[in-house]
């Protein structure tokens, strides 16, 4: 989900993730793999407010599918402005 927002000076980010997508060590590697994706794609992020959620359950998602899933995203949000 995304919803611009001029007045901030960064874009902010929350994460959605559910207690049946797995435990508490998967959860926060996924987490964790979100935020080092957005910090390499920062200077493409629109000032606004960004809500990242995964569903699940499914086995944990690889890195590169992760990096292909939210860069798909960000050229989506690119292309409504």
């Amino acid at each position: 989900m995304f919803s611009p927002d001029l007045t901030l000076n960064n874009p902010r980010v929350a994460y959605a993730i559910g207690r049946n997508f797995g435990n508490a060590v998967q959860r926060n590697r996924v987490r964790r793999q979100c935020k080092a994706i957005l910090r390499e794609a920062e200077n493409r992020l629109p000032t606004g407010r960004y809500l990242i959620g995964v569903r699940g359950p499914s086995p944990a998602p690889q890195f590169t599918y992760l990096r292909d899933d939210l860069n798909d995203l960000l050229v989506r949000i690119e292309d409504q402005k």
